[in-house]
């Protein structure tokens, strides 16, 4: 390889042409195969003369190709050999970005080679603003409280019961908002815990904290180890609970409860107009509500024909394809869609974009209206024939 300049002897070692000493003379030149060398400095050689090795730059110094020594050489002095080392090899500084993981030794970065502020010990850890803490976040302070900022603590050991190896024995991670000017409060908390007491067998839930003051943490939701959902209850809701659970290990079952026995909404639907049904509980018996407020309607008309149009239905008995053995009583849907639209949802023959079918439905309440005006206008035939 050509290079401007003197070609770098990084790494060779070289012996140089054997030199006749001349006398009466101190410097003389250096070759390699009959070609001048220049060594980078007298510190970069091993020079020996008459079986004596020569201190650099005291000995002998040198400047380019030549080698002076400190004192005229005379006849029968002997240079034994001349050594070049070559150049020191300077790797220096590795430019930024150019370390990978791979080329440090692993367990080899100490806490003492870490710039981070703060104490460093097994109660810190390092946050993304390069300090050590024992918080995620700096805590609030006053002069935070317009814009305020979320704090979080993970609290390891937490029990819920107070020892660690009883049901609600695990860990949790809080997350704190402002209270006043000067502290934060815990507002909310997500824990794993254990579900019960047995050591030997450890099911475990995620539990849901919100605070009711500021003060105390209670348990809002929880899923449990068979991934069962339960809100407002920390088991499934049975009698005299107020909760709702998500019961997928058994049926997937949805239940709702309440501690007391009288009148409650239990579920409540809602459209863009508005509310437009309930589901209602007593002390023992459930009611599906469908809005029917006088304020709600409009063209209100009670003279129609209903006993003709109740005779165009055709019921029938039969049984669905995937239950050959249950037979049931019923219609067929696009059958009474043409008498009783409202009873109907869906269109006959409709598929989705894949052909799959979507099945029509029918809400067989719609037809209560109907029957109850045929029994009307049939008892009032019965009335009239009665009287003539």
């Amino acid at each position: 390889m050509a290079y401007i300049g003197r070609e770098p002897q990084i790494g060779n070692f070289q012996i140089c042409d054997a030199i006749s000493t001349v006398n009466d003379q101190a410097a003389y030149t250096m070759q390699v195969s009959s070609v001048d060398v220049l060594p980078e400095s007298a510190n970069h050689m091993i020079v020996s003369l008459n079986g004596v090795i020569q201190k650099p730059t005291s000995s002998f110094t040198v400047s380019g190709s030549t080698i002076t020594f400190a004192s005229n050489l005379v006849t029968g002095d002997v240079i034994n050999f001349i050594q070049i080392l070559g150049n020191v090899l300077d790797l220096g500084v590795p430019s930024d970005a150019t370390v990978s993981t791979a080329k440090i030794v692993d367990a080899n970065v100490t806490l003492a080679k870490l710039s981070a502020t703060g104490t460093k010990d097994s109660t810190t850890f390092l946050r993304g603003d390069n300090t050590f803490n024992t918080e995620l976040l700096t805590p609030l302070s006053s002069d935070t409280q317009s814009t305020p900022e979320t704090v979080l603590t993970l609290s390891t050991k937490y029990s819920s019961t107070g020892s660690n190896g009883a049901a609600g024995a695990g860990s949790r991670l809080e997350f704190k908002i402002p209270d006043d000017e000067t502290n934060p409060i815990t507002g909310a908390a997500i824990a794993g815990l254990k579900e019960n007491s047995d050591d030997s067998v450890a099911n475990a839930a995620l539990a849901f904290y919100i605070s009711q003051n500021d003060t105390t943490l209670d348990e809002a939701m929880r899923i449990n180890s068979d991934g069962d959902t339960l809100i407002g209850c920390t088991a499934m809701p049975s009698t005299s609970v107020n909760g709702v659970g998500f019961d997928v290990s058994n049926a997937s079952e949805i239940k709702s409860s309440i501690a007391g026995t009288g009148n409650a909404t239990r579920v409540r639907f809602f459209n863009g107009n508005g509310e437009v049904g309930t589901i209602r509980t007593n002390g023992s018996a459930t009611a599906y509500n469908t809005s029917s407020d006088y304020r709600l309607k409009e063209n209100v008309n009670y003279d129609f024909d209903a006993t003709t149009r109740l005779k165009q239905l055709k019921p029938a008995r039969f049984n669905f394809i995937k239950d050959a053995d249950t037979t049931v009583d019923g219609f067929i849907a696009h059958e009474v869609s043409s008498i009783v639209p409202e009873a109907i949802h869906g269109t006959k023959d409709e598929v989705d974009n894949n052909s799959n079918p979507i099945y029509q439905g029918i809400d067989q309440s719609k037809l209560v209206p109907l029957l109850v005006k045929t029994i009307q206008e049939l008892e009032a035939r019965i009335t009239q024939l009665e009287n003539a």
